[in-house]
């Protein structure tokens, strides 16, 4: 009976021990992407040849100093672990040309507290972040009259 309460315990913590690993491991590779996801960001936001957006005022060029502020409102925000699948209420989309790659950015708003980035180009990303009113922001990035120049209409 002593033989089998041991090797009880034995399995229990050895359980324990796999299920830390695969959690760090998990943790690690989420890291990783969001890292990833962030640089290819930076470069879109700070090299791109030429970003055009459909937000509220249609199709419109985006002037190249709201480009670091599209960047700046991304880097502000925190993640949402809610990931239960929702419709977008509305959507803001940023199409940018950087090194002859083409991106898409599309912030999606989900409801009040949640919002969803995609970026999509030779690499796809899929971010749940905390809106607290940050999708007014990407709006207005969007629009004619933007943050730091007016961007142009098509």
């Amino acid at each position: 009976m002593k033989d089998f309460k041991k090797w009880i315990w034995v399995y229990l913590i050895g359980a324990f021990v796999i299920a830390s690993i695969a959690l760090i491991i998990s943790i690690a590779l989420e890291s990783n992407r969001l890292r990833h996801f962030k640089t290819d960001l930076f470069v879109l936001t700070h090299e791109s040849d030429v970003c055009v957006a459909e937000g509220p005022d249609g199709r419109v060029r985006v002037n190249s100093d709201n480009w670091i502020t599209v960047y700046s409102i991304i880097e502000k925000l925190h993640g949402n672990l809610n990931i239960t699948p929702h419709e977008p209420v509305d959507t803001v989309t940023f199409y940018f040309d950087c090194h002859d790659e083409e991106w898409t950015l599309s912030v999606e708003e989900i409801n009040d507290s949640k919002l969803i980035l995609r970026l999509e180009g030779p690499r796809s990303y899929v971010v749940h972040v905390v809106n607290n009113g940050n999708f007014d922001n990407f709006k207005k990035a969007a629009a004619i009259d933007s943050f730091n120049a007016k961007n142009k209409p098509f």
